[in-house]
């Protein structure tokens, strides 16, 4: 076990952060009498990393709940409290998440836990990952003290992911993929336990025992991870996906350039669509409605109905044809519908043709092929179809040449 560093190594840890550096009195002022207040999990991770933390978690001894309220009212910011688990959210700039220190334990495998008041190195041993187990005070007697009792700070320097316990898996599945997104972000190595105890959750049924909702909650926070690639074939290796829903598949070289094209072009917001749509191209058809609707991707009875009765008329419009058709087709119906249909023409379409852009438009078509009306949809269609099919290049200069021969 690590031992607890001293009060200077977190002061100096805690002053790399402008953002840190100016909540830390804050947060202080906030805590009452002797109340023990510390940073936590990853905005510790991320100072440890010389990284800008993005996110600020603090856990607090006693009652988290009215610690919230008291630095909702120093940073005159609205203060949203989750009384059930001792929780609350300060909407400050940066946001500061509040977690009262507790224990936990788990009435059964995939429930939700029961919690219980606890002390903060109590809250670090129930914890999933070494890496979330590290705590910097900053207020109370031993303000300044960076208490590391797993060696999660030699964890982070050795880019090295382990568990903290090895039923953590089996008491929340969720945390399998959260140990995916860790180890891609962090660019982490899981160690052989954890990934021995990764095989074992997931053939051993635990993941079947965690609820639709809280499955699709963790796939879609994979899926807004910058680069979920990695991610998803971690997942693939350990027979997750499979466990979650067989069929469940994509390939991670698929995700990396359907990713690659929504970052370079900054066309498509919705991450979460397209990679639910890559996971279900080979996942029966009822079954992917049924993700579908999980997911929140069918958002209204109406457009639910649309989607499957297009997915039908789609697949049978789709199976064998050539890029082109692919793409007209699929241009035509809800995004859903694309996904709910599945196989190779729809992965085809989501991962490349519906990012396929045009260097011209119609004021262009007007001008170099004197066209008017109806002709000039028709012809910004034939040319675009010419681009997929690789006989006309997305170079401008070439598209305005291929007008000017209409």
């Amino acid at each position: 076990m690590g031992a607890r560093a001293g009060g200077s190594d977190a002061r100096a840890l805690l002053a790399g952060s402008p953002r840190i550096r100016e909540a830390v009195p804050l947060l202080a002022e906030a805590a009452g009498p002797g109340q023990r207040v510390a940073l936590v999990g990853g905005v510790v991770r991320d100072l440890l990393r010389g990284e800008e933390p993005h996110e600020v978690d603090v856990v607090v001894e006693g009652d988290g709940i009215a610690f919230a309220k008291r630095l909702g009212a120093l940073t005159s910011s609205e203060v949203r409290t989750y009384p059930a688990f001792g929780t609350a959210t300060v909407r400050s700039r940066p946001p500061v998440d509040v977690v009262t220190a507790r224990t936990e334990t788990y009435p059964e495998p995939g429930a939700l836990p029961t919690v219980a008041p606890a002390t903060l190195e109590e809250d670090l041993r129930r914890r999933d990952f070494t890496v979330n187990a590290i705590a910097a005070v900053v207020a109370g007697p031993d303000a300044g003290a960076l208490l590391d009792p797993f060696d999660g700070v030699a964890a982070v320097a050795a880019k090295s992911l382990s568990l903290l316990r090895p039923d953590a898996f089996e008491e929340d599945a969720t945390r399998l993929v959260r140990a995916a997104r860790y180890a891609a972000r962090l660019e982490a190595a899981p160690d052989a336990t954890l990934v021995h105890a990764a095989k074992a959750a997931a053939h051993g049924g635990f993941v079947q025992l965690t609820g639709q909702t809280r499955t699709v909650d963790a796939m879609c926070l994979a899926f807004e991870e910058q680069h979920p690639a990695p991610v998803i074939a971690l997942l693939n290796e350990w027979g997750v996906l499979d466990a979650i829903e067989p069929g469940f598949h994509a390939d991670p070289a698929d995700i990396a350039a359907a990713w690659a094209i929504v970052e370079d072009e900054a066309r498509d917001a919705d991450r979460i669509a397209l990679g639910f749509g890559l996971l279900l191209a080979g996942v029966e058809l009822e079954r992917r409605r049924a993700w579908l609707a999980a997911s929140g991707l069918e958002r209204n009875t109406i457009r639910s109905a649309l989607a499957a009765a297009d997915a039908e008329a789609l697949r049978g419009a789709i199976i064998g044809r050539a890029d082109g058709d692919v793409d007209q087709a699929c241009a035509r119906v809800p995004l859903e519908a694309v996904i709910a249909a599945g196989g190779d023409e729809a992965m085809r379409y989501l991962t490349r043709l519906r990012h396929i852009a045009l260097a011209v438009d119609g004021a262009d078509v007007k001008q170099v092929a004197g066209a008017e009306g109806a002709e000039v949809g028709r012809l910004l269609i034939a040319l675009r179809r010419a681009c997929i099919d690789g006989s006309v290049t997305g170079d401008r200069g070439a598209q305005l040449a291929w007008l000017a021969q209409q």
